[in-house]
């Protein structure tokens, strides 16, 4: 019996000393790592949130890139439409100076070559593109160009009215780009007693106004100053709205980096070691290890001495 008895008692204090040192093993890699070994088999909830708040920092980083792009679409929008708006405060200038009448059918001519210029200028800025290749004022129809010049100098738009959404957080619809049909404006065009004949856009109030200039009919000239006038309203109202959503995109980015600083937090406190509650409880194991080499020692003793008796 007592041979059985110390068998077990000597096994017993063996896994203990065994597990202690695991323990000690294991304290030490978290401590040199800063990391704790959690996996599914020693934490399920570590291991189950920490792949939870992973996914969701991914997640957030990937919506970042998302917004960081849309806002790189809107700058590129701004620029265009800011270069338009240049042009056509220009153009303003020379419908002031054509209406004076102090200029002679060459100066005139010369207006109306300039305004020509304009006009094809601001056709190429609506036909930009973005860093994918794509017509950004096409509307949904991205791979069509926008707006085409005519045989006979007009110019159609062949995009359409509809504006690509992005869903925000929040379920908030954020319009990606702004329609061709939408920059070009629509105005209305009206005759001496004030009825409206017809609607134009952009294009044709610049074609036209190139054309009054040539024929130096004043009263063209005129309207072409007045349409001119509402054509910079619109461009300057589109500029408006494409800054609330650089604005709006902005301040979704700061939220999502808030989060994410949070979630890494979050992270941190499952994954990340607590150096003094680890240190802590290193010493207490490595002093429990003693003690059971300590017993492990004495037992061993006990049986040699027992066995030479």
């Amino acid at each position: 019996m007592m041979k059985i008895s110390t068998s077990q008692y000597y096994k017993t204090l063996n896994e203990h000393m065994n597990n202690q040192q695991a323990k000690i093993a294991e304290l030490q890699s978290q401590l040199s790592t800063g990391k704790k070994n959690v996996t599914p088999s020693t934490d399920v909830k570590a291991t189950t949130s920490s792949l939870k708040i992973s996914t969701v920092i991914s997640a957030q980083e990937d919506y970042i890139n998302t917004l960081k792009n849309i806002n790189a679409g809107y700058a590129e929008e701004e620029i265009a439409m800011s270069s338009m708006t240049n042009m056509i405060r220009r153009m303003q200038d020379i419908a002031i100076a054509g209406a004076n009448q102090t200029y002679s059918q060459g100066e005139l001519n010369l207006f109306a070559n300039e305004v020509q210029g304009y006009l094809d200028d601001v056709r190429g800025l609506a036909n930009t593109k973005d860093s994918n290749g794509h017509y950004i004022f096409s509307g949904t129809k991205t791979t069509t160009k926008p707006f085409v010049k005519q045989a006979d100098g007009s110019t159609v738009y062949q995009g359409n009215q509809s504006e690509i959404k992005l869903s925000l957080e929040g379920g908030y619809k954020l319009p990606i780009s702004i329609s061709g049909h939408k920059l070009a404006g629509s105005i209305e065009r009206r005759d001496a007693l004030g009825a409206v004949t017809t609607n134009v856009d952009m294009f044709k109030v610049m074609e036209d106004f190139a054309a009054a200039l040539k024929s130096n009919t004043l009263t063209d000239i005129q309207r072409g100053s007045e349409e001119l006038f509402l054509v910079a309203k619109n461009l300057g109202a589109n500029m408006v709205e494409n800054g609330i959503r650089q604005k709006l995109v902005s301040e979704r980015e700061i939220i999502a980096e808030d989060k994410i600083l949070i979630y890494k937090s979050l992270l941190s406190n499952a994954q990340d070691v607590d150096y003094a509650s680890a240190i802590t409880q290193l010493s207490s194991d490595m002093l429990a290890l003693e003690a059971a080499q300590s017993t492990f020692s004495k037992v061993s003793q006990l049986s040699l001495f027992n066995y030479i008796n």
